[in-house]
């Protein structure tokens, strides 16, 4: 009967990961950016607005520049806009100032913003591209980063920093492939 029992546990505990793991945002994007961009290779850089769900307004801006790139209730979905020619190599931050709270939030680490959370979040593409979005509520909000989202052409994630993120469903599965050589064990003796 114990083997029963700890069998059923870790398949509870399997399933809740798994289903957790599938509540995703719909850009899945991989996690939450504490990650640093980069200039690929020296030319243009080009922001390509996506889409927003929120009701505030939020103005995106380049660290280091003061006219903002694009504001999220105004910019049409697929509209481009030119962050200049860099260096390969140059770094890229951003920051978005939520107009209806007073509010800023900064690409990067928490510690860079007044919560203490991460407030962006990425996804690699292919071909040197980059999804970024944002989360405009303080203390995280909903943590979906779908506020305002855009890409980024030209641009890569420091190799010295992104590592693989294993999803959820990968520590379900593992948990749950864990479990049943142990139920099997324990079978056997």
């Amino acid at each position: 009967m114990k083997i029963l029992n700890a069998s059923l546990f870790c398949g509870l505990i399997a399933f809740s990961g798994f289903a957790s793991a599938n509540v995703d945002s719909a850009f899945a994007f991989k996690s939450a950016s504490a990650d640093k961009l980069f200039v690929a290779n020296a030319g243009e850089v080009m922001v390509t607005f996506i889409s927003k769900t929120a009701a505030y307004s939020n103005d995106l801006f380049l660290m280091g520049k003061s006219n903002k790139v694009l504001n999220n209730q105004n910019s049409a979905q697929g509209q481009q806009f030119s962050l200049g020619s860099f260096q390969a190599g140059a770094e890229l931050a951003f920051k978005i100032v939520v107009n209806t709270t007073g509010d800023t939030f900064f690409s990067g680490l928490g510690n860079l913003n007044a919560d203490n959370v991460v407030h962006s979040a990425f996804k690699i593409n292919t071909d040197n591209t980059v999804t970024m979005g944002f989360e405009d509520i303080m203390g995280g909000g909903d943590k979906d980063y779908d506020d305002i989202v855009f890409s980024l052409s030209n641009v890569q994630m420091s190799n010295a920093i992104v590592a693989s993120v294993p999803e959820a469903q990968n520590y379900a599965m593992l948990l749950a492939g864990l479990c049943l050589i142990g139920a099997i064990k324990r079978r056997r003796n």
